[in-house]
């Protein structure tokens, strides 16, 4: 049986009450503030409903790997914790509506699930970026457009 595991998401959607057991990492709890959630969430953790597990060095590193090979560079630690844990937990499907987190879990085979978006990604993509100055575009993340100065935003 494939195991839970939510992003911030799903815990500010309320889906924990949904799973019996919910795997997260200590960076998504961190992420979620506001006091409703954070009671809710609190609540469910001292129930042990809601596991809080640290995802393996070797997944970090794989995952790490991966994001390089895509050329994305703009995800989170929390993000990358995520991803790693459901690599670990594997199989599992993850709860997020982030679609680069669902690039790369669909890059990795990994089962996931929007939480209130209406769409999931059906293929991976090679991530570029683009001046939103200028409209060039960029193979590589920059934090800035050599030619303009402009922001550059992934596409």
């Amino acid at each position: 049986m494939a195991q839970i595991v939510f992003d911030t998401a799903g815990f500010l959607a309320g889906l924990e009450n949904s799973f019996e057991k919910v795997y997260t990492t200590i960076e998504v709890i961190n992420e979620v503030k506001d006091s409703e959630s954070s009671k809710i969430l609190d609540y469910a953790m001292s129930s042990g409903k809601i596991i809080v597990l640290s995802p393996s060095m070797s997944s970090l590193k794989k995952v790490k790997s991966i994001l390089e090979d895509m050329n994305e560079k703009t995800l989170s630690k929390t993000d990358i914790s995520v991803i790693a844990l459901a690599l670990d937990l594997s199989p599992s499907i993850v709860f997020t509506d982030d679609l680069s987190v669902q690039n790369v879990l669909f890059k990795l085979h990994i089962k996931y699930q929007s939480v209130k978006l209406n769409y999931n990604i059906t293929r991976t993509k090679r991530i570029r970026y683009k001046c939103i100055n200028c409209n060039r575009i960029f193979n590589n993340y920059i934090s800035e457009c050599p030619y303009c100065g402009g922001k550059i935003v992934k596409i």
